[in-house]
């Protein structure tokens, strides 16, 4: 088997060519540092295996495998340093997801995965793979939902910072990232909004639209606003408004009490 690794940290694409060399039953190695390398070389040289490491110093890993076409696309294997990546690398072409450090038990186990007779499995359309997101996702929260004392990490500004969930109003969609609102502040984290519900649904976080994920404990109060729709008043001012798709569900889990009048009050549960 021909197997390409890219990874832009020296240390970790070493370990990695290490490893293969190690293994044996593999052709020669093609090393890059960049997606744009890797897309190049994956195009030239048609390797079985690819091994993508999910951030590069161009792209991500994910952004390689959507500029090439199914026919040009080798069996892949992510690679991240944590577990931030892996439900949307398992619900994505990608046959298996690695976390740093990698043994050399687990990277035969998906160097086997990912073999050329299993190959058909890895180029199933996209169209065919969208419902399994959310179930993917879900079942990866399930196993590690985050409490009170873990936090959520943001960027802004150059700057990196660490939030309890509690101290958080909403998060919100915003395409590969989401931006986290605390008070008057925005902070960025390329992370999904399916992830986060799964994993913030034990301490309050509730799906308000397909782009808003709240949490209850910085409510305020809640007011219809006609045809299912209810807008959130936060503590700190802010007004977020959940989707005619969602009013049931935000119905269920808010118990909204009925009220009589044109104008109404919501009330928590």
């Amino acid at each position: 088997m021909r197997v390409l690794i890219a990874d832009h940290e020296s240390c970790e694409r070493d370990t990695l060519v290490e490893q293969c060399h190690s293994r044996g039953g593999l052709g020669n190695l093609i090393v890059v540092e960049s997606g744009a390398e890797a897309v190049e070389q994956i195009r030239l040289y048609r390797p079985d295996i690819a091994l993508l490491a999910c951030e590069l110093k161009d792209m991500t890993g994910f952004d390689v495998l959507s500029a090439l076409d199914d026919h040009e696309r080798p069996a892949t294997i992510m690679v991240g340093r944590d577990n931030r990546y892996a439900a949307q690398a398992l619900s994505s072409v990608a046959v298996d997801y690695l976390t740093r450090p990698i043994s050399a038990d687990r990277l035969a186990l998906a160097l086997k995965r990912a073999s050329p007779g299993k190959r058909r499995a890895v180029h199933r359309p996209a169209a065919k793979r969208v419902p399994t997101v959310e179930k993917s996702a879900t079942l990866y929260a399930d196993s590690r939902q985050l409490g009170q004392r873990d936090r959520l990490v943001g960027e802004r500004a150059g700057r990196i910072y660490f939030f309890s969930p509690v101290a958080i109003d909403y998060i919100e969609a915003d395409s590969n990232y989401v931006k986290i609102h605390v008070g008057s502040e925005r902070y960025m984290n390329r992370d999904s909004l399916t992830r986060l519900s799964a994993l913030l649904a034990n301490i309050g976080f509730v799906r308000i639209s397909r782009a808003v994920l709240l949490n209850l404990q910085r409510v305020s109060f809640a007011q219809r606003e006609g045809r299912g729709v209810l807008a959130f008043v936060l503590e700190s001012g802010a007004r977020v408004v959940s989707s005619t798709g969602f009013r049931l569900e935000s119905g269920a889990q808010l118990r909204i009490a009925r009220t009589r009048g044109t104008r109404s009050r919501s009330r928590i549960g």
